[in-house]
């Protein structure tokens, strides 16, 4: 946990990144021209790796590297992995099913959600980068 609370204080910006947004917020990143980009894969609760974190700080790398993404394999990967279990569990009533396939819609949205602290809380906005091709 000590590297994400780094990260968020030393980051000049900070973005909430997903597979929804994954390449409006390339474009936000690279819109400032940064020196380096830190990419911190949460996974559940910042506790336990998940496919889908990994897999989408995988993605981001890729398109911010220039390397075009594969949205089918990782679709297809996270459908593989077990993570996905979860959102069929009786038990779990506060998990839907169709929350999946909105999660694996990559690139639905098309902008990034910054994050800024303001009286040391975290605030989320939208931000619409300009469209352009990475």
């Amino acid at each position: 946990m000590q590297g994400i609370v780094q990260a968020t204080t030393k980051a000049g910006r900070l973005y909430a990144a997903s597979l929804v947004t994954a390449e409006a917020t390339v474009r936000a990143l690279l819109s400032g021209s940064p020196d380096q980009v830190s990419l911190v894969a949460m996974g559940d609760n910042g506790l336990k790796r998940t496919d889908e974190d990994g897999l989408c700080a995988i993605h981001l790398r890729n398109r911010l590297e220039g390397r075009p993404g594969n949205p089918d394999a990782i679709r297809r990967l996270i459908l593989a992995g077990g993570e996905v279990g979860r959102f069929h569990d009786p038990s779990r009533p506060y998990l839907h099913p169709e929350d999946v396939d909105i999660a694996l819609g990559i690139d639905r949205y098309d902008f990034a959600i910054r994050v800024e602290f303001e009286n040391g809380r975290p605030v989320a906005r939208v931000e619409r980068p300009e469209t352009s091709c990475v």
